[in-house]
């Protein structure tokens, strides 16, 4: 099997595969495959937002201690290559090739997702690669996503949780909690974001009392936050002193989140040292979450798509220093946009509606109204168009570009020359 036919096999898989109501359907497949995972130590990543910035943190502090370390994402940003990472290296094309024949032959005519047969192709990877840690992020969910299927883990880490894919996992934040803390295991350790809210946190106190699993949340009262900007934060959290190169509050809250994970690991013996926690979360740069991709005029580009992530970047947007932004939004047809554009128009004096990133795109020119419906000048655009109109028009006014609205338009903007 080639790279072009892998592909082109799993593109023959939906997102969601036929309905799951537990773990058997991927259970089955990675048993024909010998239980890869079975062979692995994992740090397993749940939340709404937040996932793959500690995700991200966790991998370099990994990598920085000297630990061969395995990183699966979701979803890809650039190609999809990218979700699946050894030591911060996108697994190659030879090896999707070699492991797609692989599980094509143990997976039969079943109805899987994408997200089984790429998780699959991962596990055996990471085995083969003999990765010392995986840091695992849940697709969706947690209870019934896929990665659930693996052996308790080293820890389990719940970063911010909110309203998000409600049509799978609830209507209320409460019951979206409840999915999300499917992956506390039974006498497991689990690292809590400190910015959920009370309900959330009662229900995740209920799981870890019902499965004698240990919870742990950092304290925010002991963290002195020094710098925080759209460019990077720095902040003394206990005895530490900490830098991080992504910007914006929230991500002083994934970082509190990660030092509590690190607690937990050392507990378990790994040598993280401090020296490689300081340098893992001030060289961490996720794709696509508060990245700036140029500096004049100054463009953020951030894949936020629901309350949660919009709330923190008009957050980060309003404590800039800078009071022109105009914003390239795109949405998908399944998000809130009405809730976004209530938020974003607090912090945008233009907003340029685009769809021509991916097929289930919201029509910009309903993604207009949304806007115009909060009063907030707003014109439907072609990217392309959008991204030239944006940068003369920040560096006319000495304003910034804000590109946001959903993963796969960061997607698109990162893989085209601007």
């Amino acid at each position: 099997m080639t790279y072009e036919q892998a592909m082109a096999y799993l593109s023959g898989f939906s997102r969601s595969g036929a309905p799951v109501t537990d773990l058997h359907r991927i259970a089955g497949l990675l048993q024909k495959l010998g239980d890869p995972q079975n062979d692995l130590h994992f740090i397993h990543i749940a939340g709404t937002n937040g996932k793959g910035s500690c995700a991200e943190y966790l991998t370099n502090i990994c990598i920085d201690s000297g630990y061969r370390t395995g990183t699966f994402t979701s979803p890809y940003i650039r190609h999809y290559r990218d979700r699946i990472r050894l030591n911060g290296g996108d697994i190659p094309e030879e090896a999707v090739a070699a492991l797609c024949e692989t599980v094509q032959a143990a997976a039969g005519d079943a109805p899987y997702s994408q997200f089984e047969i790429t998780m699959a192709i991962a596990m055996l990877y990471f085995r083969q690669a003999q990765a010392d840690i995986v840091v695992l992020e849940t697709g969706i969910g947690g209870l019934l996503d896929a990665t659930n299927v693996i052996l308790p883990p080293e820890v389990c880490v719940i970063t911010s949780i909110s309203r998000d894919h409600m049509q799978l996992l609830g209507n209320t934040v409460e019951e979206i909690a409840m999915q999300k803390a499917g992956i506390i295991k039974p006498h497991c350790t689990a690292a809590v974001s400190p910015d959920n809210g009370y309900a959330v946190i009662q229900v995740l106190r209920q799981r870890a009392e019902a499965v004698g699993a240990s919870l742990h949340i950092p304290n925010m009262d002991l963290c002195v936050v020094t710098e925080c900007g759209m460019t990077g934060n720095r902040f003394l959290y206990q005895s530490g002193s900490y830098q991080t190169k992504m910007g914006g509050r929230k991500q002083i809250a994934n970082a509190l989140t990660v030092l509590q994970t690190v607690a937990l690991l050392r507990e378990k013996g790994y040598d993280l040292p401090e020296s490689a926690v300081q340098s893992g979360l001030q060289r961490t740069q996720l794709a696509a979450r508060m990245q700036v991709i140029s500096a004049e005029p100054l463009v953020i580009l951030d894949g936020c798509h629901n309350a949660g992530g919009v709330g923190a970047l008009v957050d980060a947007l309003s404590e800039s220093g800078i009071d022109n932004w105009i914003g390239i939004c795109g949405m998908t047809d399944s998000k809130d946009a009405d809730a976004a554009a209530f938020q974003l128009a607090l912090v945008l004096r233009k907003v340029l509606c685009v769809d021509d990133f991916a097929d289930n795109a919201l029509p910009k020119e309903r993604l207009c109204e949304c806007f115009v419906r909060q009063h907030a000048m707003a014109s439907p655009m072609e990217l392309g168009a959008a991204l030239s109109y944006a940068y003369k028009w920040a560096k006319g006014s000495h304003g910034g570009v804000v590109i946001c609205g959903s993963l796969y338009l960061a997607s698109s903007v990162l893989n085209r020359e601007v």
